[in-house]
């Protein structure tokens, strides 16, 4: 890509652009301040390159860590011109940094959120157009799988979807169904992670996943949330939390999934 600067980005380019990306974005997860300012001149100088340029690029970084299943900053909303350079140039930063993978799934300042957060519904995103390249990408990081691992953010997810499902029963005049809401124990189905209601009193099998990233991250179903989806159909539901520690959105999915 060529930017206003006149000329392609180069390998080394890519590395200052991404690698000060990526330590703007471990200062964020650490809750420490970030200068932009000052990172912006730094990649100004070392590049070359004019601030449009630069911000462009951002805006790529933000698209491919999006994608990969990763938090992104603030003030660079994804651009989803990437290129398989740019591609290359993340994974090759995100390898050497083990340490942010850990950070992006449970961040120093996780452990200043509430016991359950205050959730805003929101309408599912629309398929991404993925290549085998960026495949690749989101299966070597696995963020869907280091996610599903940590109980701390599973159990904030779980008990931010409880919340807002007795909050949503009671709003419509079913208090009694409010206090039935609960996270899956012993006895309830294999696969789901909380038991609610519809107003008719149906039951639904919700399987919470909890990310702090955007809503385009990837998330599979384990083995017994399938099962689950196959013998209960009517009665599973899928609630995707994300950017929990942002705007803290979710949205629905059900069966049939394609």
């Amino acid at each position: 890509m060529t930017g206003e600067s006149g000329r392609d980005w180069t390998g080394a380019e890519l590395a200052v652009v991404v690698g000060d990306y990526v330590v703007q974005l471990e200062k964020t997860l650490a809750g420490k301040p970030v200068d932009r300012s000052a990172h912006d001149r730094s990649v100004r100088f070392v590049t070359g390159k004019a601030d449009m340029p630069i911000l462009w690029k951002q805006g790529e970084i933000s698209a491919v860590l999006s994608l990969i299943g990763l938090p992104i900053l603030r003030d660079q909303p994804p651009r989803w011109s990437y290129d398989h350079a740019l591609l290359e140039a993340v994974e090759a930063q995100l390898a050497a940094k083990p340490a942010l993978l850990a950070a992006a799934v449970r961040p120093h300042a996780l452990f200043a959120a509430p016991s359950a957060v205050p959730l805003i519904e929101a309408a599912p995103p629309k398929p991404m157009p993925m290549d085998a390249r960026m495949v690749q990408a989101i299966q070597r990081f696995d963020m869907s799988t280091r996610e599903a691992d940590d109980r701390f953010l599973r159990g904030l997810g779980v008990a931010s979807i409880v919340a807002h499902e007795a909050r949503r029963l009671s709003e419509r005049g079913r208090s009694d169904l409010a206090g039935r809401v609960h996270p899956a124990r012993e006895g309830d189905p294999a696969g789901c992670d909380v038991i609610a209601f519809g107003l008719d009193e149906s039951p639904r099998l919700i399987v919470v996943k909890t990310t702090l990233s955007g809503d385009v991250s990837p998330f599979g179903l384990s083995q017994a949330e399938f099962d689950l989806s196959e013998a209960r159909p009517e009665a599973f539901r899928i609630r995707r939390v994300y950017d929990l520690l942002g705007e803290a959105r979710f949205y629905r999915l059900k069966p049939p999934f394609h």
